[in-house]
């Protein structure tokens, strides 16, 4: 069965934000914001299985808040430029992005939050380029080298990321074809990680349809097979300390209390961490109001 192959403008969704395009390292990045631009910088970077639409109900409540926010799609993904992945270290091109990204807004420094996968491209661009993240907010996510020594001592605790790393390292092209095989992986890991409240209401529907079409826009699918790779891609030099003020939002499980214990060695600035009762893995999605709260908190802080 042939994959469909949609347009880019099918996640140009309506709002309180603005589309717009990024010229930064040679591509475009879409991004969708909202604030005025003298105020602090809020860049949301998405997970493997999204897209900058799954912050669509925070954007403006955190430009409200005071902040000039901007949720991103990363390259590969949405509207953003799709060059084909190259050989090399995929989460130095990611934390590239970032950097060029920040820039392109007319910003000097940002808070950078990340979901899944964007949680670890937020972890090494605070490694890599600290006078560019002034903050970080991880939802659900590791450091890389965390999550990779996570695995190796625990692999029954990390069962869905191990079998996401090994996915990434196919080759997309013998994936592609299989649509309504990716459909049920999308519905699978949506369950996985929300509440179950959640996953009656309409907007668990919504999402998952959202997320689908999103992953059926052409020349989209081999960069989200490949993003899987970022989890546990670690390029930052063993014991690189990391200076901007950490707040780590997650369920509390204990993995993830285990993960937290080795990433606050890795800080020299403050580490904090909090939970949303009403919410798993994907506060933003399943209870934006609880996570706009929560965040703006943080950001504010001098």
């Amino acid at each position: 069965m042939a994959s469909t192959r949609l347009s880019p403008s099918v996640v140009e969704l309506g709002g309180d934000f603005a589309h717009h395009h990024l010229h930064t390292r040679g591509i475009r990045l879409h991004a969708v914001s909202a604030g005025a631009p003298s105020d602090p910088l809020i860049m949301l970077l998405h997970g493997t299985f999204g897209g900058w639409f799954d912050f669509r109900d925070v954007i403006a409540p955190l430009a409200a808040r005071g902040f000039h926010v901007a949720a991103i799609d990363m390259r590969g993904y949405g509207m953003s430029d799709k060059p084909r992945p190259r050989p090399g270290n995929d989460m130095l091109v990611a934390v590239g992005d970032v950097k060029g990204a920040v820039a392109a807004l007319g910003h000097k420094d940002a808070t950078v939050l990340g979901a899944d996968t964007g949680g670890a491209v937020a972890w090494v661009a605070a490694e890599t380029y600290p006078e560019v993240v002034s903050k970080i907010v991880t939802v659900s996510a590791a450091h890389p080298a965390e999550l990779r020594a996570a695995a190796l001592a625990r692999p029954w605790e990390c069962g869905p990321t191990i079998g996401r790393i090994a996915v990434s390292h196919l080759p997309p092209a013998v994936l592609e074809p299989f649509e309504a095989a990716r459909r049920r992986a999308y519905r699978r890991d949506l369950r996985a990680n929300t509440a179950p409240p959640f996953q009656r209401s309409e907007c668990f529907s919504r999402t998952l349809e959202l997320r689908c079409t999103a992953a059926s826009i052409d020349n989209a699918f081999s960069h989200s097979v490949v993003n899987s790779r970022l989890l546990t891609d670690a390029p930052s030099p063993r014991g690189a300390k990391i200076t901007a003020p950490v707040l780590a939002i997650r369920p509390e499980q204990s993995m993830w209390a285990r993960i937290d214990a080795s990433q606050r060695a890795r800080t020299t600035s403050s580490y904090a961490q909090v939970s949303i009762p009403t919410a798993k893995n994907l506060p933003h999605v399943e209870d934006p109001a609880a996570f706009v709260d929560v965040v703006a908190a943080f950001a504010a802080r001098s």
